[in-house]
């Protein structure tokens, strides 16, 4: 990836506000899935759970956008959500 993401994003706890440097910008709230995993809530707008493991991520509800996925897919790998 040739992006500088870490100027367009901000850590506070389980919230990240990041920008893909194509003008959108996203608006993520982390909470640990009870059965595994993480869900997203992207901008109050759609719920997507994302599994570190494999690298999955399931649209649950809400806006089903592919640049949403994404952009989240983005986030995940660069902040190694997970790993922790």
């Amino acid at each position: 990836m040739e992006k500088l993401f870490d100027e367009k994003l901000t850590k506070i706890g389980d919230h990240y506000i990041y920008e893909n440097g194509h003008g959108s910008l996203y608006n993520l709230h982390l909470v640990k899935a009870m059965y595994g995993g993480i869900y997203v809530l992207c901008n109050e707008s759609s719920m997507w759970r994302f599994h570190p493991h494999s690298n999955e991520l399931k649209h649950l509800c809400g806006d089903n956008n592919p640049y949403t996925r994404l952009a989240i897919l983005e986030v995940a790998e660069l902040r190694r959500w997970g790993e922790q």
